[in-house]
């Protein structure tokens, strides 16, 4: 099972009444209500009292005119065939557990299950605002709190463990495949896997609010990253053509999983950009840097950079070290000291740095530095 909160669009009202009486109406095509009921609301329990309980939840909202978002949504994902293996009495239980560890035990909500061909999933619509302190609630790093409740529910129940976001089953997320420490080790530059990994919770923690392709595209692109199709799978890019498998981000990043979650695959559409409007700026471009800082670098590396910009056209020796920032420190150390200090210094350094993300040494690059 997955549980996933569908965040509130921007220039979108924020309207818990439509929400409430989509869940209740299983609207989508195809999609038919299994279960519904309704929590903290002195109206009632059930779908007839539905109407009254959301004139209710909403008298309790007017008391916080100036708060834009006062619902949380979240959708748990279940596994074909799971809803013969739980009551009702059941998935009230397991909504229960989730309002629990995310703060909201007390407060109203509305839920409901819809089943669409084998597509089983809960929605409970939680309303922010605390019905007696008026205090509004919304939860920090929940992203974490539901993995962690839906792992706890998949074995009480005895259903489908399904990975989420922020499960490694084991393995250290952030180690670094062989390709990208031999390319670190060839060029002394932070490759775009370390890039990636240094904002892998960030970026998962997006990725977990997308609803689709296009939203997971705008989201990796934000850290200037792009996910394309293959062989049979799918791998992460960067602009100079550096790649990693999709897979390496999580394991709940995999093609079929992604496809599970939002269909046949879409590659990013290009939006054009129109008079007066702005795309969106990338968050964290990958550029590369080096990955080891004396307090002297950052000369060196403008000096690296500006001989870069002017590279003749044809490949010659130097041009080709020119593209590597080690052989431009060792071309640099015949005649000047200080390049043979970096050197020495990274070669101690990247013993410990390559293929470990956890104890990065304190030479280590800062990306605020470089440009």
């Amino acid at each position: 099972m997955i549980a996933t909160k569908i965040g509130k669009k921007s220039g979108v009202p924020d309207n818990y009444t439509r929400l409430g009486e989509y869940i209740a109406a299983a609207e989508e095509k195809g999609e038919k209500l299994h279960q519904f009921w309704i929590r903290n609301c002195d109206a009632g329990t059930n779908i007839e009292d539905l109407d009254l309980a959301l004139l209710e939840i909403e008298a309790v909202r007017r008391q916080k005119p100036d708060i834009a978002d006062k619902t949380y949504h979240l959708v748990v994902s279940f596994r074909s065939g799971e809803q013969n293996k739980l009551t009702k009495d059941d998935l009230m239980a397991i909504e229960a557990e989730y309002a629990k560890a995310l703060g909201y035990s007390d407060h109203q909500r509305v839920a409901g299950t819809h089943i669409n061909t084998d597509n089983f999933h809960m929605h409970i619509a939680f309303n922010k605002v605390h019905p007696k302190t008026l205090k509004v609630i919304t939860p920090y790093r929940d992203f974490k709190v539901l993995a962690k409740v839906s792992r706890e529910m998949e074995k009480k129940y005895r259903l489908t463990i399904d990975p989420g976001i922020t499960d490694g089953k084991g393995r250290d997320p952030n180690k670094l495949s062989p390709a990208a420490r031999d390319y670190e080790a060839h060029t002394w530059q932070e490759s775009f896997q370390r890039h990636v990994l240094k904002h892998r919770e960030e970026i998962l923690k997006g990725l977990s609010k997308a609803k689709n392709w296009q939203e997971a595209h705008q989201v990796l692109g934000g850290y200037d990253i792009s996910l394309k199709l293959r062989g049979n799978g799918m791998v992460l890019m960067s602009s100079d053509g550096q790649a990693m498998k999709a897979s390496q981000l999580d394991r709940s990043f995999s093609k079929n999983r992604l496809e599970e979650r939002f269909g046949v695959f879409e590659g990013q559409q290009v939006k054009q950009r129109s008079k007066g409007k702005h795309l969106a700026r990338t968050k964290r471009r990958y550029k590369p840097r080096p990955l080891v800082l004396h307090r002297n670098t950052p000369a060196l590396w403008r000096r690296y950079l500006d001989k870069r910009k002017i590279l003749p056209r044809q490949p010659s020796l130097t041009a080709r070290a020119l593209r590597n920032w080690k052989m431009f420190l060792l071309m640099e150390a015949v005649h000047d000291p200080l390049a043979m200090v970096l050197i020495l210094i990274h070669r101690e350094t990247l013993k410990s740095l390559i293929g470990s993300l956890h104890k990065p040494p304190k030479t280590v690059a800062r990306n605020r530095n470089f440009s």
